[in-house]
């Protein structure tokens, strides 16, 4: 049976795990940002704030944490770490924890838990797949160039980022969120005359990208607008040697299904967000 072991803040969280949840930091991106970002100031998340690590053998397995009002996240844990942590999670908060963000068979079997001991109901809000892609030979695309966003694209990239949102179903890849985008110089446009798809990284590290906006809007689809913008992303990572690069998509979206098929991705793992009440 894996034990579990808190951590008395993000600092103290990170300077035990961080190594482990590097390994595959894209995979384990959700926790590294909650936590170094809380490690940085933590001073407008509500009490208590929760971070541990489950282990087996002194080895980690698996790590969850809250920084509240959101929901519980959490890496892929075995299953016989579930008990565990739902009973430690219940001792630490008598009332609603708004439910659990993460790998779909660990989220699932968390929230089925909690609300067989705690009664309420569960429902699955958001679903996403990560895929991993590689670098691909080029082939013949639409012409144009990939250009990182700027200041002068505050306003496009808030209204497709809005639009985007509307497409995909997707609340948080919204003008707001690409506009956040912009600022980290995480945000691309690729143009001809003007213009024609938008590309957000979600992440970018030393070693990794994970892309989760590819945005045609409807004036432009069918053109090769995408396919093209990625073609060239793709290059752009050659040049920075970045090896390990991620696609994140709505698993309802055909236009991310088929973009998956074109870049020749191999499945990572399904995600999901459920609220319980």
């Amino acid at each position: 049976m894996p034990t579990l072991h808190r951590h008395t803040d993000a600092r103290a969280f990170l300077a035990y795990s961080e190594a482990w949840l590097a390994r595959r930091e894209i995979e384990h991106a959700g926790v590294l940002q909650s936590a170094r970002q809380a490690r940085a100031n933590d001073a407008h998340y509500e009490r208590p704030m929760y971070w541990a690590t489950l282990e087996d053998d002194g080895e980690i397995v698996g790590c969850a944490y809250r920084t509240p009002p959101y929901k519980v996240g959490v890496t892929a844990l075995p299953e016989a770490a579930i008990a565990p942590l739902v009973a430690d999670l219940a001792a630490t908060y008598s009332g609603a924890i708004g439910g659990f963000s993460g790998p779909e068979a660990t989220a699932t079997g968390l929230a089925d838990s909690w609300v067989r001991q705690r009664g309420g109901s569960s429902t699955v809000s958001t679903g996403g797949r990560l895929l991993s892609f590689a670098s691909q030979p080029e082939a013949a695309s639409a012409a144009g160039t990939l250009r990182l966003a700027g200041a002068a694209d505050t306003a496009l990239a808030q209204s497709w980022g809005a639009a985007a949102s509307i497409d995909s179903g997707i609340a948080a890849l919204d003008g707001r969120m690409c506009l956040t985008l912009l600022g980290a110089k995480l945000l691309y446009f690729w143009v001809d005359d003007q213009p024609r798809c938008m590309i957000g990284l979600l992440r970018e590290t030393r070693d990794s990208v994970a892309v989760g906006i590819v945005y045609t809007p409807a004036a432009f689809r069918g053109e090769g607008h995408g396919t093209a913008a990625m073609t060239a992303l793709n290059r752009l990572l050659d040049e920075r040697r970045i090896a390990n690069r991620y696609l994140w998509i709505d698993r309802k979206s055909d236009a991310g299904q088929a973009l998956a098929r074109k870049l020749g991705c191999r499945f990572v793992y399904d995600s999901i967000d459920i609220d319980c009440n």
